[in-house]
C-alpha cells in the first residue's frame, strides 16, 4: 500500500463507487482549482488500485503556514486498520511537507442510528477506529449536541429510499404527513427551479427562516458559489401557488358541496326526524361555510399580496449516493399552504429518478426533547419516517505542536 496524490479521474472513479459525502466530490476540487484555492486529492493505492481517497481543503494561517481540512473524509473502509494506518501516516508526512500546522478530519462514519425520539436503534462498531485514531495522535473533539459554526452537522436525518417504490415510501410516512402532501396538490402548490438571476427570491425566504430561528447565515454569494461549484448536481427550487387557480378550485369544490347540501336539506325536509340526515346536513353546512371562508380569505390575500405567492425555497445537492436537503426558508404568513411538504415529496421523487440510495434531510440538533430549539424541525422531518445518523465527529492532530499551541491561544 502506498499513500499518494490522485488524478481527478482516479479520485472520482473511487468516491463515486463508495459511499461518500457531497463535499468530497471532484467538482468541489475543480471549483477550488479554478479559483486559485489550495486543494489536494490524495489516497492510498494497492497494486495500482485506489483503496482510499480524500479531498483536502487547505487554508493559510499564521502567515507562512496552513491547516488541512478533510471535510467528511477520507473515504475508505474504516474497519481495515492497515488502510487507516497507511492513509493517516501518509497524511501526516504530506501535511509536514506542505507546512500544515494541524489537520482536521471529519470522517463520514455513523456512530449510532437513532429514531427521531432519540432512542438508539443500532450501535455501530466504532471503538476500534476511535482507539486507532488516538494512537495516530488525533484528538477526538467529542460527541457534541446542538448546532455549531465550528463543526459540520453531527446529527443527520436520513431516509433510505433504495429498493423501495414511491408508494412504499409514501405509505411509510406518518398519516398527517401523507395527508399534508396530498392537500398541497389539491390546493395547487407547485415547484420550479430558480436561475442564478433569481437567487434573491430564495435568499429572501432563507433570511426569514434564519431570523426566526436566530442563527447566523451566509451571504447570497455563498449560495451562488455552491450552485457554481456543483452545477447540474445542485438545484435551488421554489414552491409557489397561483391564487387565481386556487380560487377556481375552491369555487368548483363549493359548487359540488353546495349541491350535496341542498339535496340533503331537501331530503331532511321530507324526513325531519331522520337522525343520519340531520347529521349529514349539518356536516355539509359546515363544509360550505369553511369553503366560503377560504374563498373570502384567499380573495383578500390575492388583493393584498398578488396572484402568485412564493411560499418556500431550498437548496439541494446530490452526488452518486444521496440527495441532500440543505439550506431552506419559507414565509410563515403562508403556512396554510404547507409548501415544505410538497417540496420534500417532489424532491424525494427526483432522488428516485436519479437512482440514489438515500434522501438526506440533513441536520438536526441531537436534542430530542420538546424544549429543544429545533423541535418543530425535528417533528417535521420525523413525519417522513427517516432515522437519525449520529456521526462519529471530528478529529484534530497537531503537526507542528508548538505552532499549534500558539495558534490555538491566539484564536481562543
Amino acid at each position: 500500500m502506498k499513500f499518494c496524490e490522485l488524478t481527478v479521474k482516479e479520485y472520482d472513479g473511487f468516491v463515486n463507487n463508495h459511499l461518500s459525502h457531497y463535499t468530497q466530490m471532484g467538482r468541489h476540487y475543480m471549483y477550488r482549482v479554478n479559483h486559485d484555492m489550495e486543494v489536494y486529492l490524495v489516497g492510498v493505492k494497492k497494486d495500482g488500485e485506489v483503496i482510499a481517497a480524500s479531498l483536502i481543503n487547505s487554508a493559510h494561517i499564521m502567515r507562512f503556514f496552513k491547516f488541512f481540512y478533510l471535510q467528511r473524509g477520507p473515504v475508505m473502509d474504516y474497519q481495515d486498520e492497515s488502510v487507516v494506518q497507511c492513509f493517516y501516516d501518509g497524511l501526516t508526512a504530506f501535511a509536514k511537507e506542505k507546512k500544515a500546522v494541524y489537520v482536521l478530519s471529519d470522517p463520514y462514519i455513523v456512530h449510532q442510528v437513532r429514531d427521531h425520539d432519540g432512542n438508539i436503534l443500532e450501535s455501530k462498531n466504532t471503538n476500534q477506529f476511535l482507539q486507532q485514531m488516538k494512537s495516530l495522535g488525533y484528538h477526538h473533539q467529542g460527541f457534541h449536541v446542538g448546532y455549531s459554526m465550528k463543526y459540520q452537522a453531527r446529527w443527520l436525518s436520513v431516509l433510505d429510499i433504495q429498493d423501495k417504490s414511491l408508494d412504499d415510501i409514501l405509505q411509510d410516512m406518518d398519516y398527517n404527513t401523507r395527508r399534508s402532501i396530498k392537500q398541497t396538490y389539491k390546493m395547487g402548490v407547485q415547484m420550479r427551479d430558480l436561475s442564478l438571476d433569481e437567487f434573491d427570491q430564495f435568499f429572501e425566504l432563507f433570511e426569514m427562516a434564519a431570523d426566526k430561528h436566530g442563527f447566523d447565515y451566509a451571504s447570497i454569494d455563498y449560495f451562488k458559489r455552491q450552485a457554481n461549484t456543483y452545477g447540474d448536481q445542485c438545484r435551488i427550487v421554489m414552491s409557489y401557488i397561483n391564487l387565481s387557480d386556487y380560487l377556481n378550485e375552491l369555487q368548483e369544490e363549493l359548487a359540488d358541496v353546495e349541491g350535496e347540501y341542498n339535496q340533503s336539506k331537501q331530503a331532511l325536509e321530507e324526513k325531519p326526524n331522520h337522525k343520519k340526515l340531520k347529521n349529514k346536513t349539518a356536516e355539509l353546512e359546515m363544509r360550505v361555510g369553511k369553503i366560503r371562508k377560504k374563498i373570502e380569505d384567499t380573495e383578500t390575500l390575492k388583493a393584498s399580496d398578488g396572484e402568485v405567492l412564493n411560499l418556500a425555497s431550498a437548496m439541494f445537492i446530490h452526488n452518486a449516493h444521496e440527495l441532500y436537503y440543505l439550506s431552506s426558508g419559507s414565509n410563515p404568513k403562508y403556512k396554510q399552504f404547507m409548501a415544505p411538504y410538497n417540496m420534500m415529496w417532489e424532491m424525494i421523487q427526483y432522488a428516485k429518478e436519479l437512482g440514489l440510495k438515500r434522501y438526506n434531510f440533513y441536520g438536526v440538533s441531537g436534542d430530542f426533547s420538546e424544549d429543544s430549539d429545533d423541535y418543530g424541525v425535528l417533528k417535521f422531518k420525523k413525519g417522513f419516517n427517516p432515522v437519525v445518523h449520529e456521526m462519529i465527529g471530528d478529529f484534530e492532530k497537531p503537526i507542528r505542536p508548538i505552532l499549534y499551541k500558539l495558534y490555538k491561544l491566539k484564536t481562543r
